[in-house]
């Protein structure tokens, strides 16, 4: 995750949080630096999820972050029972997406 996906999803929703975009308030707040916003993380995921299954496979996604996600971190996808984890190097989970496949929301 770079600083500037985080600074850019910042402005294309407007949510320009301190801690998401001032390091100084994000090391005030106790952080080592700022986070990234948790639906970044997991548009992110999806986007790499649709380009290996393309878009009219997947009916469905439901996400549940578990850590932040800090400037440099290298983040991984990786495929669950249920959907996809997506992990930083050290292997901590950031996040699960369970899915929901788009015949199986059809009844197929």
């Amino acid at each position: 995750m770079s600083r500037v996906q985080i600074a850019r999803y910042a402005g294309a929703v407007d949510d320009y949080n301190p801690v998401h975009v001032d390091e100084e308030f994000a090391k005030a707040a106790g952080l080592p630096s700022v986070i990234a916003h948790g639906p970044l993380t997991v548009a992110l995921a999806l986007d790499a999820v649709v380009a290996q299954i393309g878009p009219d496979a997947l009916r469905s996604a439901t996400a549940r972050l578990s850590a932040p996600v800090f400037p440099g971190d290298e983040l991984t996808v990786a495929p669950t029972d249920k959907g996809v984890e997506v992990r930083k190097a050290d292997g901590t989970v950031v996040a699960t997406v369970a899915l929901t496949p788009a015949a199986a929301a059809d009844g197929a």
